[in-house]
């Protein structure tokens, strides 16, 4: 079967329910961000996160009446930013063994307005690439954000990477006939069967919150 990229946006549209998808010309909107714009500045040596990591941060101190624990908003963001690319490449290879465009010129994003994950995706490319393109295109896109990432608290590249391989395990396991799964775990390099998380999100770091099921710190 040939796929465009408004076919595939449909076949992605509504596949996760927090993630809505779709084709675009352009930024369909001032609130959207574009990966590439982002990904600049951080590069040139900006913070182009920064407001996006303190809306998280005065949430906790209101939720928590705390001060907020910069460790968390940090990596929640690095999460949700890797997700955008993985995410999308994850699921469309899983479903078709195809997927969008995933460099940072070919995906924008919008945040939810107040829970600040991610929750529409535009792609920005008429292209389609192979299984083979889009790995390498995840790897790229999501290692020149996690190497010029530079949120205040210090994180080892295991962690920032580990919550790249995360989130494609995520996006992988998510459809119910995902038939080209284990053929795209293979090329992104993924263990389907791996049980607990590489990365941490550190939200045992919240007062009386315990770590997440899959946290690697209650692995043993």
């Amino acid at each position: 079967m040939t796929y465009s990229v408004g076919r595939l946006a449909g076949v992605l549209d509504g596949e996760v329910s927090w993630l809505s998808v779709r084709a675009a010309a352009g930024l369909p909107g001032p609130e959207w961000i574009s990966c590439a714009e982002l990904l600049k500045e951080q590069q040139a040596g900006g913070d182009p996160t920064y407001g996006w990591r303190e809306a998280l941060l005065d949430d906790y101190g209101r939720e928590y009446a705390i001060e907020p624990p910069v460790q968390v908003a940090a990596m929640f963001v690095l999460m949700w930013y890797v997700s955008v690319p993985s995410i999308v490449a994850g699921l469309a290879t899983a479903l078709t063994g195809v997927s969008p465009d995933v460099s940072p010129e070919g995906l924008a994003f919008r945040k939810h307005p107040t829970a600040h994950y991610p929750m529409e995706v535009a792609l920005l490319s008429e292209r389609v690439v192979s299984l083979e393109e889009a790995a390498r295109q995840v790897r790229e896109h999501t290692e020149a954000f996690t190497d010029s990432y530079r949120p205040g608290v210090k994180m080892g590249s295991r962690q920032k990477r580990g919550a790249v391989d995360d989130e494609l395990r995520a996006a992988l396991r998510l459809p119910e006939e995902a038939v080209q799964a284990a053929t795209a775990a293979e090329a992104f390099h993924i263990d389907l069967d791996q049980k607990f998380r590489t990365s941490c999100c550190f939200v045992y770091a919240l007062p009386n919150v315990k770590a997440c099921g899959g946290c690697p710190r209650v692995k043993f």
